[in-house]
């Protein structure tokens, strides 16, 4: 009699192969995945470790803001303030301009924001006729010069320019004298340009200090004044 237990299906040679063949494969991955996943990790890391420490050169720079212009307290401008003023605001504007490291292509931009009065109305009608881009892709050097023809036209600066010339001592006042000349110099620095100019006019004002002194004092400071320099180039 023979026995009822249960049948095995035949497995084929193939498919015992095949089998062998998987568990092979299985058991090699299982191997090399964490191999794998080890290295690309300690590559992620070493490219986080360079980037961090890597020189922010390439790193493009913050933008520079009217808030850092402001910061250091820039002196407004109202276009009232007369030709010896303007001056002395351009040097001013120059020194701010350095001290809050504002680039060369942003310098009409930011220093306009400080026009005050009639400043102000003029820049508006100025921007409204150049139109924005033009009038704020002015540089500061064309800028100046555009303030200058309309806050110091020519005409004036002629007037200035004839009375640096024939300046005159008024009621003794030596010390009021010497400070125009000083004013005088900055609003037409092209007239004090060259040493002999500059000789020439100091001359004349000093010759007139010298005829307010007595005729002793007078003899003994002519001598020392160099009166071949006073003549003009």
């Amino acid at each position: 009699m023979s026995s009822s237990g249960p049948r095995h299906p035949r497995i084929s040679r193939q498919e015992q192969r095949d089998k062998r063949l998987a568990a092979m494969i299985a058991k090699q991955v299982a191997k090399t995945v964490p191999q794998i996943v080890s290295e690309l990790y300690e590559n992620i890391s070493k490219s986080s470790e360079e980037s961090s420490t890597e020189a922010p050169k390439d790193t493009p720079k913050a933008a520079f803001s009217f808030k850092q212009f402001k910061a250091c307290r820039p002196k407004e401008f109202t276009g009232e303030e007369g030709p010896t003023n303007l001056f002395q605001w351009f040097d001013s504007i120059e020194v701010t301009l350095r001290q809050s490291g504002c680039r060369d292509h942003l310098r009409t931009l930011n220093v306009t924001g400080v026009f005050q009065s009639r400043a102000l109305d003029w820049w508006i009608a100025e921007r409204n006729k150049r139109g924005n881009d033009a009038a704020y892709g002015l540089s500061w050097d064309e800028l100046k010069n555009v303030i200058l023809e309309e806050f110091y036209p020519p005409h004036e600066r002629q007037k200035l320019e004839d009375e640096f010339w024939h300046i005159k001592q008024k009621d003794g006042e030596n010390a009021a004298l010497t400070a125009r000349f000083k004013q005088l110099s900055i609003i037409c620095p092209d007239q004090v340009k060259t040493t002999a100019r500059s000789i020439s006019a100091l001359c004349q004002i000093v010759l007139q200090i010298l005829c307010k002194l007595p005729s002793q004092q007078r003899s003994k400071k002519l001598t020392c004044l160099p009166l071949k320099s006073t003549t003009s180039e």
